[in-house]
């Protein structure tokens, strides 16, 4: 029975908790993305134990194959299975690891859209429509009326803006939310599958134990196998949800009712 092992370059990447919001944003920001890193902190943990243990039973049917006789071969089979199931898993698991710094942008970025777009925005709502001078209320005539009704389309602009601004945030934040999600998800599993896969590879310090350690690798893999494709279909199936939703972000982009494409309304042209 030849030895095979794995081998795969997984690094849980340690990333800075800065934020790209403002103050009002900071914390949420810093504890969304906190939780996203710390799924794969415990993946990437999960990850080497579960090798490790992996490559251990390995060895240890290797050494003991001349006592095993005829049974060596059920061992390799078994063995084969469980290198392929955690083979697939681990797949999946890099997939996810080389979007990690994206998922990060897409996160701060949704709270960016709320702390630097609609909060300074929507501050500017009041002010647009409250003059500067009380006297200003005893204005009367053509031009007093020109202006308020330029005022008036400039406040309902700057509500339209911080308006858009929400609804921007909160779609990519929908989709930022699935990805942590499936991240979460995802550690769950394969800490699960590393505890079964240490408790495997103490199983076979023996060689009594190793066919039921082996068993136990090949069975264990490909549970945690279908359980991790069945959380990449119902993540990915709320993701192209989300995504479907981007008819939704046009229809802002292109609503001009209020803010329209020429530009800001002026009250005062050159």
């Amino acid at each position: 029975m030849s030895s095979r092992s794995i081998s795969i370059r997984f690094t849980a990447r340690s990333h800075s908790r800065q934020s790209f919001g403002g103050s009002s944003t900071m914390a949420s920001d810093a504890e969304f993305t906190a939780l996203f890193n710390q799924s794969f902190d415990e993946i990437g943990n999960a990850v080497k134990k579960a090798v490790d243990a992996f490559n251990r039973v390995v060895d240890q049917s290797n050494h003991y194959r001349w006592m095993l006789g005829a049974a060596a071969f059920w061992v390799k089979n078994q063995l084969d299975k469980a290198h392929h199931a955690l083979d697939e898993i681990l797949k999946i698991v890099k997939h996810a690891a080389d979007h990690q710094i994206p998922v990060l942008s897409l996160i701060r970025t949704s709270f960016h859209w709320v702390g630097q777009v609609k909060s300074p925005v929507s501050a500017m709502s009041m002010p647009a429509s409250d003059p500067a001078n009380e006297n200003l209320a005893n204005w009367t005539g053509p031009a007093a009326n020109a202006y308020r009704d330029k005022a008036a389309k400039q406040r309902a602009a700057i509500d339209d803006v911080a308006v858009k601004a929400e609804f921007i945030s909160g779609w990519l934040y929908k989709i930022a939310a699935t990805n942590v999600d499936f991240a979460v998800q995802l550690a769950k599993v394969i800490t699960k599958l590393a505890g079964k896969f240490v408790q495997a590879a103490a199983d076979a310090a023996s060689v009594f134990g190793i066919i039921e350690a082996v068993n136990a690798l090949a069975s264990m893999a490909g549970t945690i196998f279908e359980e991790t494709l069945n959380i990449v279909v119902t993540v990915g199936q709320r993701f192209v949800q989300a995504l479907g939703n981007v008819r939704d972000i046009a229809t802002q982009v292109g609503d001009h009712s209020k803010l329209s494409s020429q530009g800001w309304p002026q009250a005062v042209r050159n």
